[in-house]
């Protein structure tokens, strides 16, 4: 069931691919109030799929299954479509 694992870290660096773009989006703003807020939260979902991947290779080195794998897909999916809307946003 690794392959479950390696769509976990493909969507988690998908995702961090998708929030670094929003952060250089937002760089055009980033000195005023909004621009700040807006680079930060994106900067910590950044950080976040940052270590999401590195928390998942762990959990594939040491043998994880797909009963741990499979809800954390679903949540995965979930969290993508709702980065890459956020992106879409941060384009307009």
């Amino acid at each position: 069931m690794g392959y479950l694992w390696f769509i976990n870290i493909t969507i988690s660096l998908v995702q961090a691919v998708l929030l670094g773009l929003m952060v250089r989006n937002y760089m055009g703003i980033g000195f005023t109030r909004t621009g700040k807020i807006l680079i930060g939260a994106s900067s910590v979902f950044l950080v976040e799929s940052i270590l999401m991947t590195i928390t998942y290779y762990g959990w594939m080195m040491m043998g994880m299954g797909p009963s741990v794998a499979l809800p954390i897909l679903a949540i995965m999916i979930m969290n993508l479509f709702g980065i890459t809307m956020l992106y879409l946003i941060s384009r307009l």
